[in-house]
């Protein structure tokens, strides 16, 4: 036979090989640990951590497991598991003992999460990006809930806010009536890349503080927080987990 009809049938044998591979590939199988949460896939948003200062936030979430996170694009290393705590409420732990709470929306599409260094994100699920935001984009209408997270359990109520102009009355379900004002010159232009309005608040309980809040990347979901002058640690805030009516 000739060299080249030799050459010819080999490279026909390994194209073929090369399609059964690649045939091969394209079938993948994902075997997530544990219970399916609803969860699953990729989440990303913006954190504000303890000292005020911002990053991105990126969670892969398989099954009831974190296997992956990444802040400002750098892998953290880390992995964590998730398990219930009420009607989208969970809690959770990482692999160097941080624990964390979140919230999600009613369609498991947003999330708010704090955790117990009070690292504070509002997440998305399938985002790829922040969008730049205008001190505006607060005015509206919200609704969802206020949870009070314990460490050991999370008290939930209905809550409504109402927002123009940077001033926000909130309402829930507890009885509890508070007035946030966010400062639009502290949007300033880091602020307004990760979407964190800055504040403070008084109560119908005669607290007054500090209030925040972070806005998803398609600018439907708010996650706040309210913290009472001398507050030692998130134990002692109220959060919100609320979509845009």
């Amino acid at each position: 036979m000739p060299a080249t009809a030799k050459i010819g049938i080999l490279l026909t044998a390994l194209l073929a090989l090369a399609g059964c591979d690649d045939q091969h590939e394209r079938v993948i199988v994902v075997d997530c640990p544990g219970p399916d949460l609803g969860l699953d896939g990729s989440w990303f948003g913006a954190m504000e951590d303890g000292g005020g200062d911002l990053f991105t936030l990126e969670w892969h979430i398989c099954g009831d497991s974190i296997t992956g996170e990444f802040v400002s694009g750098f892998s953290s290393g880390l992995s964590g598991r998730l398990w219930p705590d009420g009607p989208g409420a969970w809690q959770g732990r990482f692999s160097d003992g941080t624990e964390f709470h979140l919230l999600t929306d009613p369609g498991r599409r947003h999330a708010m999460m704090v955790n117990d260094y009070f690292e504070f994100a509002v997440l998305e699920r399938e985002a790829v990006g922040l969008p730049g935001y205008f001190f505006s984009d607060l005015d509206g209408a919200w609704s969802g809930r206020h949870a009070r997270l314990g460490w050991s359990s999370t008290e939930l109520w209905d809550a409504w806010l109402l927002c123009a102009d940077g001033v926000c009355d909130s309402e829930d379900s507890s009885g509890t009536f508070a007035t946030l004002w966010f400062d639009e010159l502290g949007f300033d232009e880091l602020a307004d890349d990760y979407g964190l309005y800055r504040g403070e608040f008084v109560d119908s309980q005669d607290a007054s503080g500090i209030a925040g809040a972070l806005m998803s990347s398609d600018l439907l979901f708010l996650g706040t927080y309210t913290c009472p002058s001398g507050y030692r640690g998130p134990e002692d805030c109220s959060f919100g987990a609320l979509n845009f009516d």
